[in-house]
């Protein structure tokens, strides 16, 4: 009985396993996105976004940069500095690099089609 209960502990205890899908690598870096709920349900204010994950493969430190979605504007373009190993992981809440990308909005009160996930022009230079 009490390895049962054990077991039942780790079980509900452990993370919630996301599932990233591979969008980029290549020897420095990966890129994966998955997509998630942002928003109040409560209010029928919810909106699906793309989470962005990148992680630095190397020892080195590296500057990430690219474009949301086709557009290449200022408003659209993502830069930031990956320190050796590091991950970073896009989020429902606010950043000032925001690694999501708008999928959709979760409306009862209408249907709109989704976007699919697309980055343009990923530049990744090494710092010495």
């Amino acid at each position: 009985m009490f390895l049962i209960l054990i077991q039942f502990i780790l079980y509900f205890s452990s993370p919630i396993q996301e599932n990233w899908s591979l969008y980029y690598e290549n020897e420095q870096v990966k890129i994966q996105y998955t997509s998630s709920i942002c928003g109040s349900k409560k209010h029928d204010l919810s909106f699906e976004y793309y989470l962005i994950q990148v992680k630095n493969k190397t020892e080195e430190t590296l500057v990430v940069n690219f474009y949301l979605e086709k557009d290449k504007t200022e408003e659209n373009k993502i830069a930031f500095v990956l320190n050796p190993l590091e991950v970073k992981r896009g989020s429902c809440d606010y950043q000032p690099n925001q690694l999501r990308l708008f999928k959709s909005e979760n409306s009862t009160k209408k249907i709109v089609a989704s976007k699919k996930f697309n980055l343009n022009n990923i530049n990744i230079i090494e710092v010495y």
